[in-house]
């Protein structure tokens, strides 16, 4: 009795033993969870306030956005749209119009004699003029058309959805007339003048705001010519251009097969050390008989006709072999950029075909950037997304090109692979001379930095410039400042003195 009871008072000392040690064990367990909710909690709160900050700076970069849009939308003398917003605008008009029965006509015009006024009067009389001039003209259309000043004492003015063909002709008439009215007191002085208009017609004379802009300029000039202060409409005998560029367009498909494409190059320069760190290629054509044409004159044709991945495709080819030429003559090599359009985004083939590219000439992802505009942000944008996303997989920096002339939300940016914001020259143009556009490139860059982006700022020609960007925290310039396109030749002399110093 004696050993059971020996055994089973062993037994109940390791039983409390066993149930001391579990209870340790337990409120270890316990104050370890505490300790690893608490940690959670923390994460928890940094990861939200880390998401909560980078969505404030998402908000800031929008409003700063919102107000450059209209800075930039806007001609600052006038209130009349600028340039690219009446492009823009009308562009979409020209959209409805396809559906449309009515008669949509482009007035272009100008002020007859207005030079000999800023001379005689001073500039500041004829800042004046030209806003008494805008209000005039704004008063003299339809609430529905679109008016904006195209520069200088040059106007435009889409006049949308005219019933009958005859009304175009009332509708010229009174604007004339109107204009052609005394402006009694600008700056106290009376003055009268003239305008010289010219009219392109749709879808007669274009079907594109580019087109009739040209062909309402060409007879503009008519105007002047036939005496001033009168109208008249555009005649394919008035342009000469109007046949080269239908040659143009014949021919463009021929021009990749027959070699005739070359590739010129503009340098990024760092901000920091003046380095070179970038190159951004532009394709030419070299053509046989109109010698080097530009891009403006030919990537509409191709985005029209359907080449313009073919094109593309041939840019990156010749991007690549240029890359892998450069690396053999043991030339230090640089990212080269080139532009990516909407249609080859929504290519899902774009993504294999550089890494293809990049195997056959021996190169590296690094040794590429892409650059795509906001256009390619325009929804429905779940390919594109795919194909930036596969991009960056490759290890391929990927850049925004021209930041602030579109439309699309920036909340997308971050959602997007994007490492580098280029902003618009629009905005570059404006900084010295517009307070507001300065403040808000500084608010841009600084916000952009927030989100671990660089920032580029695209079409630098003057110190002035530079120096403001270089206050304001910009990484990288680019433009004729330090270097025009060059041919590759030069960009190869440009790539070995490795450094652009402003002067």
């Amino acid at each position: 009795m004696q050993e059971i009871r020996a055994s089973h008072g062993g037994n109940s000392l390791r039983s409390w033993g066993t149930l001391g040690s579990l209870s340790i064990i337990l409120m270890g367990a316990m104050w370890g969870l505490v300790r690893s909710t608490r940690h959670q909690q923390t994460l928890l709160e940094a990861l939200r306030t880390s998401d909560e900050e980078k969505h404030g700076l998402i908000l800031r970069l929008e409003s700063e956005k919102a107000r450059a849009m209209t800075l930039a939308s806007h001609d600052h003398l006038t209130g009349l749209h600028n340039r690219r917003m009446f492009n823009e605008l009308a562009a979409s008009h020209l959209e409805g119009a396809q559906r449309s029965r009515k008669h949509y006509m482009l007035m272009y015009l100008d002020l007859d004699r207005f030079k000999l006024i800023n001379d005689s009067l001073g500039h500041h009389v004829g800042d004046k003029l030209l806003h008494a001039v805008s209000e005039r003209l704004r008063s003299s259309v339809r609430s529905a058309d679109v008016v904006g000043r195209m520069g200088g004492d040059e106007f435009a003015v889409l006049v949308t959805g005219v019933e009958h063909a005859q009304d175009m002709d009332v509708l010229a008439s009174k604007l004339v007339a109107q204009l052609s009215l005394p402006y009694p007191d600008i700056d106290g002085h009376e003055i009268q003048v003239s305008p010289s208009v010219g009219i392109a017609c749709f879808p007669r004379d274009g079907h594109d705001v580019t087109t009739l802009c040209r062909h309402a300029d060409a007879a503009m000039y008519e105007s002047k010519r036939m005496g001033r202060g009168r109208f008249t409409y555009y005649d394919a005998s008035l342009n000469p251009s109007h046949d080269r560029v239908l040659q143009l367009e014949r021919q463009l498909p021929k021009a990749i097969e027959n070699n005739e494409l070359v590739l010129h190059f503009q340098p990024k320069v760092d901000l920091v050390n003046y380095q070179i760190s970038g190159m951004e290629a532009l394709v030419r054509w070299q053509h046989p008989e109109h010698g080097l044409v530009y891009p403006n004159d030919f990537i509409a044709m191709a985005e029209k006709s359907g080449l313009i991945v073919q094109l593309g495709d041939w840019v990156m080819q010749a991007c690549c072999a240029q890359q892998a030429r450069w690396k053999a003559q043991g030339i230090p090599l640089v990212p080269l950029a080139f532009n990516v359009s909407p249609m080859q985004l929504r290519d899902g083939s774009l993504a294999a075909k550089i890494t293809q590219l990049l195997q056959n000439h021996g190169l590296s992802p690094c040794d590429l950037e892409i650059e795509i505009t906001e256009s390619c942000l325009v929804e429905p944008i779940n390919q594109a997304v795919k194909v930036l996303e596969d991009l960056r997989q490759l290890g391929i920096r990927i850049g925004l090109d021209d930041f602030g002339s579109g439309f699309s939300s920036l909340s997308q940016i971050r959602d997007l692979p994007i490492s580098t914001i280029k902003i618009d020259r629009s905005f570059i143009d404006g900084i010295r001379s517009n307070t507001d556009v300065g403040v808000i490139v500084t608010s841009i860059i600084t916000l952009a930095h927030g989100l671990q982006m660089r920032v580029v700022a695209e079409g630098v020609e003057l110190m002035d410039q530079l120096v403001q960007l270089k206050m304001a925290g910009c990484d990288e310039v680019q433009g004729y400042f330090l270097s025009r396109p060059v041919p590759g030749a030069e960009a190869e002399k440009l790539l070995l003195q490795t450094t652009i110093i402003p002067t």
